[in-house]
């Protein structure tokens, strides 16, 4: 048993197309319009697109298992494909729904087979391919099942009698550049060709690749060559952390390197907000979705041996986002992160927390901030959308929202949001109160980091956002372990950078800063906190730690007093 496969085509091939034109000649002309100034007309009506592909073929004449395992295969890479099955096929007439959903597949996958030229059916379904492909461009896909493409060319076996006239048909396969596997087993095949069909697909129409985002592209490159995709490399099974606080754009760039190289791989899956879904189901349950989609089984619940063996055959990209447990994520691939699937699979996992990644991933990616430029094309791309030109006082005013973002996206777009078509007495009484009072969305994003410490984390994390933010990092453990027990400031300090609630800077990390979001999120806190709201700290006047003069001079009266 043999299969070629025609790889490489954008376009209908010039075999292709005398095949169709001699197989259609006589087909009823309603058809296949013939009229070039109708042909013109249609060609401007756009199309709407209910299918990727539409599968042509005959039934009975392709094995007991090509077309079933090329459909799956193609379902598995998420094509949404278009088949019937005999049941369906009643009389000698091409039903209007199938016609229909040939109009309506942006590509149309052909399995040549010994008796395809001999059913009524499949020739009335070239004929409208034909006709699709001269109205819209339409891309086909041959395939030759257990024919050689030189008996076609050739005007040899089962062709014969219906390429008689083309005595130039066989010198257009040289140009077909066909790749012939013998003696494989069909699963794999359809696998090949399913890649290449998503392949074709994508170049059809690509997927617009960082339309609307700032500063993505250089990133994604910085990833995608911890992933190592070098030719060299493909091989390699790879788990890259990607590490920051929160709205710094960990899932967006994932999410784009998704996209990127979703077509390279056997299966793929992209498990979003993991932490949040983990709040309402259990993680057996993200392991059967897991597990579930790259196997494209909707009857999976549990691996077995059968299942790990099928696994470990495929090549996948995977991307678990938002993950706060490094313990879950060793559960959740089974505890063999590495060894889980095929050679050359790639694991990309986002966390805020740095200590998450250390165990599982062979390299971890700190996303970088935004930079003043950056940060600045983001906010008023945004702000300003439905116009090239804002006037200059809008200009300044945006330079103060990008300073108090300090390269944060997520801040950036939701400010972009809010000043959106504003007037600039909002735009001024919005930054005054941003000075005050911190905008509410962000400081629940960032809290979500400042829940998952323990009591001694949190009030050593809110002592440097009300205190020592900017202070020498001796100058801070000598305080911290003055407050909670020598030795405790190395627990707290680590603890808080692997959240990236604070960074060290100076030349030689000599200093401890906290982005300004984040203090403000601290002093937030601070700020709402009562006296019934002891959590270890020393309360003074109702809060655990004053920081601001109009703060501290009330107090010190009252105590005098």
């Amino acid at each position: 048993m043999w299969i070629y496969v025609v790889l490489a085509l954008i376009h209908l091939s010039v075999l292709l197309i005398q095949i169709i034109l001699h197989f259609t000649r006589d087909r009823p002309q309603a058809a296949a319009e013939s009229n070039s100034s109708e042909v013109v007309a249609a060609a401007v009506v756009p199309v709407v697109y209910k299918y990727d592909v539409f599968l042509s073929y005959m039934v009975g004449d392709t094995g007991d298992n090509f077309t079933s395992y090329l459909y799956e295969a193609l379902r598995g890479r998420r094509i949404l494909t278009y088949i019937d099955d005999e049941s369906l096929r009643r009389g000698e007439d091409i039903s209007e729904s199938r016609l229909k959903a040939i109009q309506e597949s942006r590509m149309a996958v052909v399995v040549f087979s010994e008796k395809y030229a001999n059913s009524e059916w499949c020739l009335d379904e070239l004929v409208e391919i034909l006709r699709c492909r001269k109205r819209h461009n339409q891309v086909v896909y041959p395939l030759f099942f257990r024919v050689n493409p030189d008996d076609v060319g050739e005007q040899k076996g089962s062709y014969a009698a219906a390429m008689k006239k083309h005595r130039k048909s066989s010198s257009a396969l040289t140009r077909g550049k066909v790749e012939t596997w013998r003696e494989k087993a069909e699963a794999e095949l359809v696998k090949i060709v399913a890649a290449n069909v998503l392949r074709t697909l994508n170049q059809m129409s690509p997927i617009p690749q960082f339309t609307g985002l700032v500063g993505v592209e250089c990133r994604v490159e910085k990833i995608k060559s911890l992933l190592r995709l070098d030719s060299s490399s493909l091989d390699l099974t790879r788990i890259i952390g990607v590490w920051e606080m929160g709205g710094m754009g960990k899932t967006t760039l994932a999410r784009a390197i998704f996209d990127q190289l979703v077509t390279q791989f056997d299966s793929c899956h992209f498990l979003a907000e993991v932490r949040q879904k983990l709040e309402v189901t259990t993680e057996l349950r993200l392991q059967q979705q897991l597990f579930s989609s790259i196997l494209n089984d909707h009857t999976f619940t549990t691996l077995t041996t059968l299942s790990r063996n099928h696994l470990r055959q495929m090549k996948v990209l995977v991307v678990l986002d938002d993950v706060e447990d490094s313990t879950m994520l060793y559960n959740l691939l089974d505890k063999q992160p590495h060894t889980m699937f095929g050679r050359g699979s790639k694991i990309i996992v986002t966390s805020r927390d740095h200590q998450v990644l250390m165990n599982e991933c062979d390299d971890i990616y700190k996303v970088e901030g935004l930079n003043e430029d950056e940060s600045l094309q983001l906010f008023c791309s945004i702000a300003f959308a439905h116009t090239d030109d804002p006037p200059e006082e809008f200009i300044l005013m945006s330079r103060k929202v990008v300073s108090y973002a300090a390269g944060n996206p997520m801040a950036l777009v939701v400010f972009g949001k809010a000043l959106k078509d504003r007037s600039k007495e909002y735009w001024e009484s919005t930054l005054f109160r941003l000075q005050r009072i911190p905008n509410e969305r962000i400081q629940r994003l960032l809290k979500k980091s400042f829940e998952g410490l323990d009591s001694d984390q949190k009030n050593g994390f809110l002592d440097i956002a009300c205190l020592f933010n900017g202070e020498s990092k001796e100058y801070v453990k000598l305080k911290l372990d003055g407050s909670y027990g020598y030795g405790s400031s190395e627990y707290i300090m680590a603890s808080l950078v692997d959240k990236s609630l604070v960074r060290f800077s100076g030349d030689n990390g000599e200093r401890v800063e906290m982005h300004d979001l984040v203090q403000e999120m601290g002093r937030g806190i601070v700020n709402e906190e009562s006296d019934d709201d002891d959590d270890g700290g020393v309360q003074v006047g109702g809060r655990s730690r004053c920081f601001l003069s109009n703060n501290v001079s009330p107090l010190m009266i009252e105590d005098a007093n």
